[in-house]
């Protein structure tokens, strides 16, 4: 694929859930500068959502300049027409400043209404192994976000609320049998992300990059990356930098080899080459031969359900499907 068929491909995917930038997306697919300053970004970083986080950053910073009235998440009252003169303008007058975004920023998204997919996962594997305390690793964990997963609210509708707290996650259930949801959330043990470029969003430039990558229009999706930052910051997560791959046998190796291990992922699989995603595999299983061992892996995507990815988990002895989620965790289905 070119990279202006990428940057189409992505406007595609944009229509009905961001007007701006499936406009601007378009845009780019067709002009020659633009298509010069996206090939700055290095592959599998996610081509289009790093060129337009770059742009939001700046704005979100508080860069004057007439682009900014077409992005709800600066201003109240958004302009609805063209934007692409604007945005092309920004980006040749700022391209100094574009310049090492592009070249050393990540697609970090910390989708954390994923974690409503995560809370049944893990009490089913804490059901797995009698109720004792998981040691949790995520790989490419990003700002850890999704690390303080229970220290969130959750409303599963008629299924029930769990937790308490500021930050509630909501999503809509979408199979007959629900998911396992016990009164208490599982034990935890110790959790540990390992992340080639962690997030501190402590840091204002870090917090203001999630942010960035957030699209303009999801308003929803900025309120709840608002409470769970605030809820990270009060509860800093444990990071390890580094490549998750090589880094995990040692990580494992630092946690008693009689406490239950839970490795997970969500969407961050698709970076890897595939080289390194069959070296992943082969530890995992390796590991899983010497202690109990967990790993939940959201990258695959269920094709039978439009738009939701699959949250595949490996129990130590063969790969299952447990659940599928709508990307940003709108809705989940309960698989096993």
């Amino acid at each position: 694929m070119s990279l202006a068929e990428e940057f189409e491909w992505f406007a595609d995917w944009c229509v009905g859930t961001s007007p701006l930038y499936e406009k601007l997306a378009r845009g780019v697919a067709d002009d020659p500068y633009l298509l010069s300053l996206a090939e700055e970004i290095p592959p599998k970083r996610g081509t289009p959502n790093i060129l337009f986080a770059a742009v939001h950053w700046h704005l979100l910073g508080g860069v004057s300049h007439p682009l900014a009235d077409f992005y709800p998440s600066v201003t109240d009252d958004p302009k609805t027409a063209d934007p692409f003169p604007a945005f092309r303008e920004f980006c040749a007058e700022h391209e100094d400043e574009l310049l090492p975004l592009l070249r050393n920023r990540r697609t970090q998204t910390n989708a954390v209404r994923r974690c409503t997919a995560l809370f049944p996962a893990f009490s089913h594997i804490a059901n797995r192994v009698g109720g004792e305390p998981l040691a949790l690793i995520e790989l490419g964990p990003s700002g850890g976000l999704n690390l303080c997963w229970d220290r969130y609210v959750y409303d599963y509708g008629d299924a029930g609320r769990y937790g308490t707290g500021e930050c509630v996650l909501d999503t809509e259930i979408r199979s007959e049998r629900s998911p396992p949801l016990p009164d208490e959330f599982p034990r935890v043990a110790s959790r540990i992300g390992i992340d080639l470029n962690p997030l501190d969003v402590r840091d204002e430039t870090d917090a203001r990059w999630l942010r960035a990558l957030v699209w303009p229009e999801h308003e929803d999706r900025h309120r709840l990356l608002r409470g769970a930052t605030n809820v990270a910051r009060q509860h800093p997560p444990e990071f390890r930098q580094g490549d998750a791959v090589e880094e995990l046998p040692d990580v494992l190796a630092g946690i008693p080899s009689d406490v239950p291990v839970c490795v997970f992922d969500t969407q961050m699989r698709y970076q890897l080459p595939e080289t390194a995603q069959d070296r992943l595999r082969v530890r995992i299983e390796a590991a899983a031969e010497g202690r109990p061992l967990h790993w939940l892996s959201g990258h695959e995507s269920a094709d039978e359900w439009e738009g939701a990815f699959a949250l595949n988990w490996f129990d130590g002895e063969e790969y299952r499907r447990l659940l599928a989620y709508e990307q940003h965790g709108k809705w989940l289905r309960w698989v096993r």
